[in-house]
């Protein structure tokens, strides 16, 4: 077998960062690792941009030594860390799951350990230079795929006999939010038969005269997926009383409106879960949401732009905002069902209809010049820890607009935009 290659991404902090990161680099060499480092590869001459793009394109997994300087510089989009972000940030919104990018950490006291844009991936703490040799074997096993501690082989039932009576099978997933046949929980025959209705429907809201029915991803909508690691088993009632309470008042109607009162909106019954279309051509208004017994949820949502009439507008801050209400309500929802703290949930959003469409803004935020997508669709998923879902929203938030603005001709907002969109949303604001 021929030499994993590892391409080492880290920020020229100081001249003694240099030499450690050139230590590393050299005592990865060492164990057989093929190592990549700008301080002998990068040539006098060579563009730099290239190497970069490069060297993590062609590698099989990246080292990134995520000092202080380095996160800052990669929230900020700034220098050499700034351009890898961009490289790294397609590769994860492309795969989820990908373990090619390691964050390992040291020379950094602040709250944030890694990049946002790397989500909340496990890293190697680097941070005592003691214990070089121990964290640089855990690294080496990791790119050598040679683990210290290997699984055992699975035994055979010894309850195979027994009958277990649940009405719904309860699902005990992995950390990345898949199945043990490796099928990511959002993608399950479920969510595909919610998102059939919902493209049905809001499709059939857009029919324009002459009769032409659009396709889903030409029509301006967000669509939602959230499901538990760890499944849970609950009533029709349970769950329509866990939505109600969970609903946070906005302007418009919010996300998994109940309209107990209006025919043929109302949330209905279902064998597996419940729920609700709300369709209103005469405004382009379109919700619908479904729960399931074990706590999956899906939602599709029109935009609040088509709303106004302004179907070639997508409103950053409004998207921001509506956003933050899906994930306060996921929060609110699993809280409401049962759900410990601890308990992971992935969640997944879609935008769509984003092509033709400029990025604008509404209210009190100006934005001065506009800049239009010519890609269809935004997708992201991340993993969420419910009982730190309060703390980290505003990261959240954009960890997953954050790739939808960059369609928009590498629009970015920095962190401080999010942070005070979203609390001023959590204390009832709207601007």
């Amino acid at each position: 077998m021929s030499a994993p290659k590892v391409f080492i991404s880290y920020s020229h902090d100081s001249p003694e960062h240099k030499a450690w990161a050139l230590r590393l680099a050299t005592s990865l060499r060492a164990v057989g690792i093929d190592t990549v480092l700008d301080q002998w590869d990068l040539r006098a001459g060579q563009d730099m941009t290239e190497f970069m793009a490069k060297g993590i394109s062609a590698a099989d997994r990246v080292v990134m030594i995520c000092t202080e300087a380095y996160v800052t510089k990669a929230e900020e989009g700034r220098g050499g860390v700034g351009y890898e972000r961009l490289i790294v940030t397609a590769e994860v919104v492309a795969s989820i799951d990908t373990i090619k990018f390691i964050p390992i950490v040291r020379n950094n006291p602040g709250r944030r350990k890694v990049p946002i844009h790397l989500g909340s991936r496990a890293y190697i703490d680097f941070s005592d230079d003691s214990h070089f040799d121990t964290k640089l074997e855990e690294l080496a096993r990791e790119i050598h795929a040679a683990p210290a501690l290997v699984k055992p082989g699975l035994g055979e039932n010894p309850f195979k006999g027994e009958v277990i009576n649940s009405a719904e099978p309860v699902r005990i997933t992995g950390p990345n939010g898949a199945t043990a046949a490796g099928q990511p929980i959002l993608s399950g025959e479920w969510f595909e038969a919610q998102h059939a209705t919902a493209a049905k429907g809001i499709t059939t809201l857009f029919i324009d005269p002459a009769g032409v029915v659009p396709h889903v991803n030409a029509v301006g909508a967000m669509e939602v997926r959230m499901g538990l690691h760890a499944g849970l088993n609950k009533s029709q009632m349970e769950l329509l009383n866990a939505v109600r309470t969970s609903e946070i008042k906005t302007f418009g109607w919010p996300f998994a409106v109940t309209l107990e009162n209006r025919e043929g909106c109302k949330p209905r019954p279902f064998g597996d879960g419940i729920r609700a279309e709300v369709s209103i051509k005469e405004r382009n208004s379109y919700d619908y949401w479904a729960a399931r017994k074990n706590g999956d949820f899906y939602a599709m949502q029109g935009y609040f732009e088509d709303q106004q009439g302004q179907p070639d507008a997508l409103f950053f801050n409004t998207r921001i905002v509506r956003l933050t209400e899906a994930l306060m309500f996921a929060g609110r929802f699993y809280a409401s069902l049962g759900a410990l703290p601890e308990s992971k949930f992935s969640i997944r959003v879609t935008h769509r209809g984003l092509a033709g469409r400029a990025l604008k803004s509404i209210g009190n935020r100006v934005m001065f010049d506009t800049r239009s997508s010519h890609e269809p669709v935004s997708e992201t998923e991340t993993v969420i820890v419910l009982g730190t879902i309060h703390d980290t929203l505003a990261e959240e938030v954009q960890r997953i607009c954050a790739p939808m603005f960059m369609l928009f001709d590498f629009q970015e907002f920095s962190p401080m935009i999010y942070e005070d969109i979203v609390r001023r949303f959590e204390n009832g604001e709207t601007s």
